[in-house]
């Protein structure tokens, strides 16, 4: 036993000791084994590569270990990495991680590492590897990808091993390599230059090393390499001894004797300097040289001096022999006596053909700034175009999500090495990038050890960072002063250590300041370090203090109060502030935000049990829901009926007639639009009864206005007008301007942009006109954007029946910039497009009309819009014919007369000018014998050809009028009346033509400066 226990102790004093040096903590002592946490209790940077270090060290030192009893001891070792939960020093750690690297242990040959493929990817190429495949592991589910440390790799540097897989092209850095190359030119002119490029960690100050040797590839440039490391800040000369033994290439069993001849032939031989200063450099790399150079009788001091003079006097040696730059990487990781070696050689450099390139972070004090030929350039955030084109290249130049590449920008904050590494986590997902969801944005693996090691830097002012992320990435001191309970002195101490650390920025001075992390990233490292329960209770604590201590901003940010119940677990106190929040935004016409806000309550509605009260909750959230699709989307989205259908059941069977309204507007009007138009007439119809049943005066001017728009649709003029009066006749404006909060369209401006298109068609064109001005009036003083946008551009229709483009491209424009402004893409990228097509077309920019109302209709229907695509589409279709090509606008005209005749859907407002079209399109095929093309171009109305017979023209002409008469549109049949009449005359039938045209003619009263009124009255006289 006694023999035994020597050999764990030996065994466990050796294990320690190389685990201690690379900062782990001997946590448990299991069995025969031991487990050691990187990480914990205080992080690093770089863990997974400090605890293969530290593995390696385990195998060499007890290589070493002899027991005369025993002999050799031999060590398994297996490594994996993950989030544990540490329960304190003697109660051990939770985790699947523990039971992985058990795992990889057992199946570890002797003397060897084993490590998991994250700890693999996270140590990148400062190792090299053996692929042991893919393991079974008992108790891990899935097979395990495994791999053997073959030893550490030949990487001259931390940014060559973490970047041997390839490196992203270089975004938003040309002045800074500018620069560069600039102070090279004079190095190569003899005036030796130094650069500290400074940055924070990821901020891309190795990358441009890189790029700086790329752009001198091919000049015979020389490179002196030091790379100094967060190990050895306290060993003598690492960076300078880790170069040489890169260049030398010394194998680990070589001799001393063979060391010293390659050393020699470097320093004697090939830079011609002294077998005397051999002997120094032999001495900083350990190698035994008294027996080839004899001993050195001087003090240490003296040794020093000439140690440093040496490195110094090869260094000059190596620039002038052929061109160089020195690159010296990380010194806020140097040791004292490199750095003594760099005051040296920075004072001797301006007179050597030399460029020095030095990187450190901004908490290294530089001590060389005073001199002449020192450049500091300090390395600035990425704008967000740089940072959205690193995305976009890693993505492989295909877009991300909106929403995705906006959250991937914000929590990135212009760091390249943050962009890089989350948008590489979210293309890996597995996952295709459409179907990745923004909400949530694990913080990769990657970069999680150097974020948690800033934080656990601040000792006790960890703890007020973390509830200063459970506040959120802005956070007053106020708020958290309420929330931490401490003394004032300590919690202002706290955060002057907090912003000392540039973790985070203040503005204002206490208790007036706020608080900002530097990077969203830091934020969630500091938040995901918390336990579950104590950002339960953080999160609760905030909700109590904000409700009571700051109403106003409950007020007016309920949103932040609703996430805090949330998070603390309180669903039904947060659903509340959810629908409030909502309500709040749709109202701002911050639609998308009012989405999320209202989905966040509906996520939280589904995990309360069966209840009145629940059902109540959900209702609230579902009308403003649908009410935010409906302005967002437009009005056929599916989201809208899925929204508002099942609230409709709920409000019948609550009893909540008050809150029907919306419900029955949102289902009419997402059937209407999509084409259906008798389905909307038996919504109408049912809202109609129900406002009489009810009594209810809001729902009845909804419902005449959804009768109103109906019966336009079908093309029943006069009873759409008749609803539309009734409209007129219940609205005041005072009283229900809340119309347009609740339908983000008021019912007055509504109606008012059909019934004027409505008396257009019954023959009023100048009345039409009037009400069309009354009723942008009417919008502008509502001062809604989405009602005014809406008002807009279905004005435009009469200008476009009365053949003024100018009018229409003014209202258009306006309601395209209206839409813009206040992110309402249904008003500026859907309905504003198809209206500015048809005004081109209507001017006679038939090159630019066509192609922009042809993208128009695409994108309308895209939007599941039925309603008016068979006009829209006759419109493109006689542009189509006015440019030539009459055979595909025939093709359109059938389409839209397809799609009227579709049972059910009934849309026949439009039905005659189709009918009459097609007419006039026959007239231009080639198969209409005799026929000639008229040499000036057509006015919208008139035929380009004058035919000599055409039977089936003269039946669509006969249609069109029989439409237009059976609906009294008078307009319509003055239109169609003239397109015969010229098909008449020019089959002689003068008499019958003058008949048909002055019948109609002679019944109209105003609108005699109108296109169609005066071509009549030409074609009247000529007839005459």
């Amino acid at each position: 036993p006694e023999v035994l226990q020597g050999i764990i102790r030996g065994y466990e004093d050796a294990c320690a000791v190389c685990i201690t040096r690379y900062e782990g903590y001997v946590f448990q002592r299991l069995g025969d084994g031991i487990v050691a946490f990187f990480g914990y209790p205080l992080a690093h940077e770089g863990e997974a590569e400090r605890a293969i270090h530290a593995g390696l060290a385990i195998i060499e030192s007890l290589s070493k270990l002899d027991v005369p009893e025993v002999g050799q001891l031999h060590v398994r070792i297996g490594i994996a990495t993950g989030v544990v939960v540490v329960a304190g020093a003697e109660k051990g750690a939770v985790g699947e991680t523990m039971n992985l690297a058990s795992r990889l242990q057992g199946i570890a040959p002797v003397d060897s590492i084993v490590v998991s493929e994250r700890v693999r990817r996270l140590a990148g190429g400062v190792f090299d590897y053996t692929d042991l495949g893919a393991q079974s592991l008992k108790g891990i589910a899935q097979p395990t990808r495994a791999y053997r440390i073959a030893g550490v790799s030949h990487a001259a540097s931390r940014f060559e091993a973490a970047t041997q897989t390839g490196l992203t092209p270089l975004v938003g850095r040309e002045h800074e390599i500018a620069m560069l190359l600039e102070r090279w030119q004079l190095a190569q002119d003899g005036e030796g230059q130094v650069v500290l490029l400074s940055g924070e960690p990821g901020i891309g100050k190795s990358r441009i090393l890189n790029a700086l040797l790329e752009r001198l590839e091919g000049q015979g440039v020389g490179t002196l390499r030091f790379q100094c490391s967060p190990y050895y800040v306290n060993s003598a000369f690492y960076p300078i001894i880790d170069n040489f033994e890169r260049t030398l290439k010394f194998a680990r069993d070589e001799s001393a004797e063979a060391k010293l001849d390659k050393l020699e032939a470097l320093i004697v031989t090939h830079y011609g300097r002294p077998k005397h200063d051999v002997r120094f450099i032999a001495a900083t790399l350990s190698i035994p040289s008294e027996e080839r150079y004899g001993a050195i009788s001087i003090t240490p001091q003296k040794h020093k001096d000439e140690t440093l003079r040496s490195l110094v006097d090869l260094t000059e040696v190596a620039a002038r022999k052929h061109p160089t730059v020195m690159l010296f990487e990380d010194a806020h990781w140097a040791d004292p006596t490199s750095l003594d070696m760099l005051d040296l050689l920075i004072d001797r450099v301006r007179t050597v053909p030399l460029l020095i390139v030095l990187t450190h972070r901004p908490e290294f004090q530089s001590r060389w700034s005073r001199h002449g030929h020192v450049t500091a350039l300090n390395l600035s955030k990425l704008t967000r175009a740089q940072s959205s084109a690193i995305v976009s290249k890693l993505a492989g130049g295909k877009a991300l999500p909106a929403e995705l590449l906006e959250q991937i920008l914000a929590k990135t904050d212009g760091v390249p090495l943050f962009v890089e590494e989350l948008t590489k986590s979210v293309v890996e997902s597995g996952v295709g990038a459409k179907h990745l969801s923004p909400l949530q944005l694990a913080i990769p693996a990657t970069l999680q050890d150097a974020l948690m090691a800033r934080l656990d830097r601040l000792g006790a002012a960890k703890e007020i960072a973390q509830m200063g992320a459970a506040i959120g990435r802005e956070f007053s001191y106020e708020l958290l002063a309420a929330v931490a309970a401490k003394a004032t002195t300590d919690l202002e101490q706290a955060l002057e250590q907090l912003t000392d650390s540039e973790l985070a920025f203040r503005r204002g001075i206490p208790p007036e300041a706020i608080y900002t992390f530097k990077h969203a990233l830091v934020q969630d490292v500091a938040y995901d370090s918390l336990l579950k329960s104590r950002r339960h209770e953080l999160h609760g604590t905030i909700a109590q203090v904000l409700a009571a201590d700051f109403p106003q901003t409950t007020a007016t940010e309920p949103e932040l109060l609703a996430h805090h119940l949330t998070a603390a677990g309180q669903a039904e106190a947060a659903i509340g502030y959810w629908q409030q929040a909502g309500m709040l935004a749709l109202k701002r016409l911050a639609l998308k935000e009012a989405i999320a806000y209202l989905n966040q309550g509906m996520a939280l509605v589904g995990t309360l049990p069966q209840s009145p009260e629940r059902d109540g909750k959900e209702l609230d959230l579902r009308i403003p829901l649908g009410t935010a699709w409906l302005a967002l989307k437009g009005w056929a989205a599916p989201e809208v009926w899925t929204a508002l259908h099942p609230a409709l059941g709920l409000a019948k069977a609550l009893g909540r007639h008050e809150a029907v309204l919306p419900i029955y507007h949102g289902l009419w009007i997402s059937v209407l639009v999509q084409g259906r138009i008798a389905e909307s007439l038996d919504w109408a119809n049912e809202m109609l009864a129900t406002a009489e049943a009810s009594g209810d005066p809001d729902l009845l001017i909804v419902a005449h206005r959804a009768a109103c728009v109906t019966h336009f649709s079908r093309g029943d003029f006069n009873q759409s007008r008749e609803h539309g009066e009734r409209v007129f006749a219940l609205y005041d404006e005072e009283q229900h301007r809340h119309f347009a909060d609740l339908m983000n369209n008021d019912p007055k401006t509504s109606v008012g942009g059909y019934v004027s298109p409505g008396i257009w068609m019954l023959g009023y064109p100048d009345r039409a006109v009037q009400v069309s001005d009354a009723n942008d009036a009417h919008a502008r003083r509502r001062g809604h954007p989405f009602d005014l946008g809406f008002a807009l551009t279905l004005g435009s229709q009469v200008w476009d029946f009365r053949c003024e483009p100018e009018q229409m491209l003014a209202r258009v424009e306006e309601a395209e910039w209206l839409g813009r402004a206040h992110s309402l893409p249904v008003i500026s990228e859907v309905l504003a497009q198809v209206w500015k097509g048809v005004a081109w077309l209507r001017a006679g920019r038939l090159t630019e009309g066509i192609p922009q109302l042809r993208g128009a209709l695409e994108t309308y229907n895209a939007h599941g819009n039925e309603i008016t695509m068979s006009y829209y589409r006759a419109v493109l279709a006689e542009g189509l014919a006015l440019s030539g090509d009459s055979a595909g606008g025939l093709r359109l005209i059938e389409e839209s007369l397809a799609q009227i005749a579709r049972p059910g859907w009934e849309q026949r407002s439009h039905l005659a000018e189709v009918l009459r079209l097609k007419g006039w399109m026959l007239m231009l095929q080639p198969e209409a014998r005799g026929w000639r093309l008229e040499t000036s171009p057509p006015s919208s109305q008139a035929p380009s050809l004058k035919p000599l017979a055409s039977s089936e023209a003269e039946d669509c002409f006969l249609q069109a009028i029989a439409v237009a008469r059976q609906q009294q549109a008078k307009s319509w049949e003055l239109r169609a009346s003239t397109s015969l009449a010229r098909l008449w005359q020019q089959q002689g039938k003068r008499t019958e033509a003058h008949k048909l045209l002055s019948d109609v003619y002679n019944w109209f009263t105003e609108g005699f400066d109108t296109v169609d009124l005066k071509e009549a009255k030409a074609l009247l006289e000529e007839l005459s």
